[in-house]
């Protein structure tokens, strides 16, 4: 199932990038494109990061032994998934502004 999810997420990401520059751009928008798109990246990493901070304090809070083992596991699996829609989404924008400025 979270191959599925993944695969409709990366689709949903490359599909929606394709329109974000139709015109071509300058050099110096490219570049403030980029940085935001970097900037997006890293918030959206540290928004997956503390969202694992916060399944993991309520699995610890909720739950007991081979359960809440079982939480946290799937609380990472969830961070994990998070950081690489995020590293997918800012791959397509730099992709799309690199294509954009030629």
């Amino acid at each position: 199932m979270n191959k599925t999810l993944i695969a409709v997420l990366v689709a949903a990401a490359a599909t929606l990038s394709f329109g974000a520059h139709a015109d071509t751009i300058t050099p110096s928008q490219a570049d403030a494109d980029k940085t935001q798109a970097k900037g997006d990246y890293k918030a959206d990493k540290a928004q997956a990061k503390a969202d694992y901070n916060q399944n993991r304090t309520t699995c610890k809070q909720a739950t007991r032994g081979g359960v809440e083992r079982a939480c946290k596991k799937d609380a990472k699996a969830q961070e994990k998934l998070d950081k690489a829609n995020a590293k997918v989404d800012y791959k397509a924008d730099k992709a799309d502004i690199n294509a954009a400025t030629q």
